[in-house]
């Protein structure tokens, strides 16, 4: 199948950006090391006819450490402002952003970095004197997400700033023509348009999503059609493709005709602008880019009259853009964007290859048939390569993505992408008839988007990151019974030992119970993974309308992490930083029971929930599996909403946890003569580490072995309450310091582990929770039981 494993440009291309890809993800050097001595001892010594494949993985260590090196020095390299400082600016782009403006500008003591404004107050090409000061880190560290540092590397971003406006800036435009110019003038242009218009017309020109309507957004990705929005090297074909077969048909009638050189070739040349316009309309975004080097390479080859394989010229182009811009081999788009095209290609060689005489073409009907199994099976092959990717963005995976292209695909092609670009051309000639067209465009997208295509998204019931290793582990079985065995009978192998393996994961991983508190600021959420059971307490923060915290940040760690019902839902108490997030809960997951203390209906009002929690009356035992819920519901009649918080004690197998929701001191001490103050191993801070919290008397009667806070900023946890804990010898941890905490109970003890430590830890990340739940490695912090208490 792959022929040109043998070609040296294959060999070093191939290499290059595996081994980009393998030090970027810092994959451990003594694994890899070890697989290819291993490999050079069991095959290479044995057998001589491995040779290219030896050249290759000799290759591949090379880059891997080359972009070991590269990448470790980049990491070094952080920018950082004290205080404030002016700075000497080229603004490159400004775009839209959310509810504002998100501007990318260049400075000689930084590099690239970008800031954020409220409104248009720069545009591309101006030389500004602006006063800046540092972005304090306000991202959230939880499992499968993406580090803000990272994530701007990818993107060619050495920085983020926030702008002083209190401090006056000048600006001095020059007269240079600037590419970037023609694009802010379409942002102009989108801009006077509202609602699908608008989101659509940036979208599929600019490359700009965020003001598409996000019920759309929804649905094109749980009908697998979210790539058709996003420009690709799908959009750079069709324009391209459209201005050749306009140049072809055209040059038939010319003098070119009678010189004899192929048509097709000038055809090509001539169509090559149709490409660079989507590529600058763009903003040069890395998969048309990717597209656009892929295609001159290809019109070259053809004018030179080489046949050269599309597989070379697709990690040609990857390698030399790689070269200049390393990063990009993070970058999510870019990666989405060569692996698709990849499955394109391997897809017209298998088709090829075993099915193109499947259905015989001696009728309409029939070659009907023929292209429509062609483009299924392309398409199904591209979606299978991308799945890992698609999965770790997600954590879901839509099924129908095969069928819904072949259905939907028509007017992607020839009506929505096309037309988006021509208006966006006629724009600069007559705004009023391209506003026109735009709202005719976004009608028909209306209607379009009513189709009832499929959706089905799967979710599995495991972490991404073993559904991934399944993958890795499947595939990699599939290529060792591809060689040893040369009969049928190993595709059957194969899937029996990938069917057991998967079984093995799944078991394992249903038998484990850990506590995850999530990262998410001066806020709590928190989850209970019992066996088989999901038990949910408080659902982070959600502030405003028309930004859903909850569905941008702690719904997909949900899916990633393999949750799919929550059996018991339980809030502390209606304030926005604990029950914000119930109704987005609520409408992506199936949610068996939700609870709560007894509070007002109006103090729900601001959760904007239309079914209340379930009220607890009075102190109540729940058992779920082998864990044990102690609730512990406040007064009835109340003025402090905190105080009354449901309180909350989890006990599984001698470890006890405290959740006491924002209490303070004096409902502590009205729980203690109830009889409702327990000893316990773990306490989570009350009130995000509240300096009204605790006091001496309180933590004598819980005596935690540790004590974890969800906060952030200055006062949560206040320096009081911190003193206080190191006074009394409490080790302390914060979700502002180590991102999410993990507790995972053993034996004898249970250990406590931290998100930021996780990441450092291959085996912590890539094993999750099997390391350390049934392996540990040394990364966590251990705390003994209360051996008194223990049963």
């Amino acid at each position: 199948m792959v022929k040109e494993i043998r070609i040296p440009v294959f060999i070093l291309t191939s290499s290059f950006i595996c081994g980009l890809f393998l030090s970027f993800y810092k994959f451990p050097f003594f694994i890899l090391g070890s697989l290819i001595l291993t490999y050079f001892f069991w095959f290479f010594i044995f057998n001589k006819k491995h040779f290219y494949l030896a050249l290759w993985l000799v290759f591949l260590f090379i880059f891997y450490l080359a972009g070991y090196f590269y990448f470790k020095n980049i990491d070094k390299k952080h920018f950082r402002i004290e205080k404030e400082i002016e700075l000497l600016v080229k603004i490159k782009k400004v775009e839209p952003y959310y509810f504002g403006y998100l501007n990318t500008a260049f400075s000689s003591s930084v590099g690239d970095f970008v800031f954020k404004t409220d409104k248009k107050y720069f545009s591309p090409g101006e030389t500004c004197l602006i006063t800046f000061k540092n972005r304090k880190n306000f991202e959230y560290f939880n499992p499968f997400s993406v580090e803000k540092k990272r994530l701007l590397l990818t993107k060619g971003i050495d920085a983020e700033l926030i702008i002083q406006k209190e401090k006056d800036f000048v600006c001095e435009r020059d007269d240079f023509f600037s590419l970037e110019r023609i694009r802010y003038r379409l942002f102009n242009f989108s801009e006077k348009l509202s609602g699908t218009a608008k989101g659509l017309i940036q979208a599929l020109v600019l490359g700009v999503e965020y003001n598409f309507p996000e019920e759309y957004k929804e649905k094109l990705k749980n009908q697998g059609l979210y790539h058709q929005l996003a420009i690709s090297g799908f959009n750079l074909a069709i324009l391209f493709g459209l201005f050749y077969k306009f140049f072809y048909h055209l040059l038939k009638f010319t003098p070119l005709m009678r010189v004899g050189y192929p048509l097709q070739n000038i055809s090509y040349l001539l169509a090559l602008p149709g490409a660079f316009i989507i590529l600058l309309f763009s903003g040069f975004c890395p998969p048309a880019f990717r597209a656009f080097i892929f295609l001159i390479l290809f019109i070259s080859s053809k004018l030179f009259f080489r046949s050269t394989s599309s597989l070379i010229l697709l990690f040609l182009t990857a390698t030399l853009i790689l070269i200049f811009q390393p990063y990009l081999i993070g970058n999510f788009s870019f990666q989405l964007s060569f692996v698709a095209t990849l499955g394109l290609i391997v897809g017209d060689r298998m088709f090829n290859t075993y099915f193109k005489n499947l259905i015989p073409n001696s009728n309409i009907i029939f070659r009907g048939l023929s292209l429509l199994l062609y483009l299924f099976f392309i398409s199904f092959t591209a979606s299978l390569l991308v799945f890992p990717f698609i999965l770790y963005i997600s954590g879901g995976v839509p099924l129908a993505t095969p069928i819904n292209n072949i259905i939907a695909t028509f007017l992607w092609s020839f009506i929505f992408i096309p037309f988006s670009i021509l208006i966006a051309i006629l724009s600069f000639l007559n705004e009023t008839l391209a506003l026109n067209l735009a709202k005719v465009l976004a009608n028909i997208f209306d209607w379009y988007i009513k189709i009832p295509l499929f959706e089905l998204v799967y979710r599995f019931k495991i972490p991404v990151n073993l559904v991934i290793l399944f993958f890795i582990f499947s595939l990699s079985i599939l290529i060792l019974l591809n060689y040893f065995m040369k009969t049928y009978r190993k595709y059957l192998l194969w899937f029996a030992i990938s069917l057991i393996f998967y079984s093995l994961i799944c078991y394992f991983y249903n038998k484990a119970f850990y506590i995850l508190v999530f990262d998410v600021g001066r806020a709590n959420a928190i989850l209970v993974k019992n066996a088989d059971s999901n038990i949910l307490i408080d659902t982070g923060p959600n502030y405003f309308e028309n930004f859903n915290w909850t569905k941008i940040y702690l719904l997909p760690v949900l899916n990633k992490l393999g949750v799919d019902v929550i059996e018991l839902m339980i809030i502390s108490h209606p304030d926005l930083d604990h029950s914000g997030g119930l109704k987005t809960i609520r409408k992506h997951f199936y949610v068996k029971k939700v609870i709560s203390g007894r509070f007002k209906s109006e103090d729900w009002e601001k959760a904007n929930v239309l079914i209340l929690p379930d009220p607890i009356d009075k102190p109540k035992v729940l058992k779920i599996k082998e864990a044990e819920f102690f609730l512990f519901p406040g007064e009835k009649v109340y003025k402090d909403l905190n105080r009354e918080s449901l309180v909350v004690y989890l006990e599984y197998k001698g470890l006890t946890t405290i959740f006491p929701g924002d209490i303070d001191k004096i409902r502590f001490y009205r729980m203690k003569g109830k009889g409702e103050v327990l000893p316990v191993e773990i306490l989570v801070s009350p009130h995000h580490g509240s300096k009204y919290g605790l006091d001496k008397n309180i933590l004598n009667w819980l005596t935690p072995k540790v004590v974890l806070t969800s906060g952030r900023g200055k006062n949560f946890p206040h320096e009081d309450y911190i003193a206080l804990l190191k006074s009394l010898n409490k080790p302390h941890f914060s979700t502002q310091n180590t991102g999410a905490i993990f507790i995972f109970p053993k034996d004898d003890y249970f250990l406590v582990c931290f998100e930021k430590e996780k990441r450092k830890d291959f085996l912590f990340s890539t094993f999750f929770p099997f390391v350390p739940l049934y392996l540990e490695d040394g990364h966590c912090r251990k705390f003994d039981y209360h051996k008194d208490l223990v049963k």
